[in-house]
């Protein structure tokens, strides 16, 4: 599917009960989530996830902060957006924590995680862009959990608006309301990846190594592959 075509169907599918029944629906949370915190941010992964919930969270709270750990290794297009949203918005934070992401790669920053700089400033709610549809583990917290809950390891509230969203929900969202975002999913696009596998994170994730991750950043970005491969040639059996 080329970005055009996916734009077109996007644009179909936002004039459809459905999809309009799910964004009201994500709004009533968030406004659900806004009345139970007053120090709220946005875990922003630079994914389009995270970017729908930034801007549905923008709507009703106009300066909620967004944070985006680098993860040390990440595309050209996701730092681009990241700078975009600064030069648009007051608070878009960048930092970097400690993170395993496979046997081969750790990541060591300023905070132990997110969370933990979250603690540090203060924050009682975050807001994800966590969705049903990504993978059974998610699909179970969020079942068991809601959409807006009080998570007690981290004494702070986890609201997810958009958690039973598809991809097609995400992508109709962003198109029909001409919402910025990563455009290293148009790359993406360009080299046939349906829009439900499309991935914008850590370079090396161990669940997903073996979905060819790797392979897709070689073929589309040899520059940052090569890169990643100096310091980490044990990425190249996943090649």
């Amino acid at each position: 599917m080329t970005k055009e075509q996916r734009m077109a169907i996007s644009l179909l599918h936002a004039r459809t009960k459905p999809y309009r029944y799910k964004v009201e629906s994500a709004q009533r949370i968030i406004a659900k989530a806004l009345d139970v915190s007053d120090s709220p941010y946005v875990a922003l992964s630079g994914g389009k996830d995270s970017t729908v919930v930034f801007d549905l969270v923008a709507c009703q709270y106009r300066v909620v902060p967004a944070i985006w750990s680098d993860d040390e290794y990440y595309l050209p297009e996701t730092g681009q957006y990241i700078k975009r949203l600064q030069g648009r918005w007051h608070d878009v934070r960048q930092i970097r924590t400690n993170c395993k992401h496979a046997e081969f790669f750790e990541t060591r920053g300023d905070f132990d995680s997110l969370q933990d700089y979250a603690k540090q400033q203060n924050f009682s709610l975050c807001f994800l862009g966590l969705r049903q549809e990504e993978n059974s583990v998610r699909r179970t917290h969020l079942r068991k959990n809601g959409p807006l809950f009080f998570a007690k390891s981290e004494k702070m509230w986890h609201c997810n608006p958009i958690h039973d969203w598809t991809a097609r929900d995400v992508w109709a969202y962003i198109d029909s309301n001409a919402v910025d975002y990563n455009h290293a999913y148009d790359k993406l696009c360009e080299i046939g990846i349906d829009i439900e596998y499309q991935r914008i994170g850590p370079l090396a994730v161990e669940r997903v190594l073996g979905y060819g991750q790797i392979a897709i950043l070689k073929k589309c970005w040899p520059d940052v592959y090569h890169k990643f491969l100096e310091k980490h040639p044990e990425a190249a059996n996943y090649v």
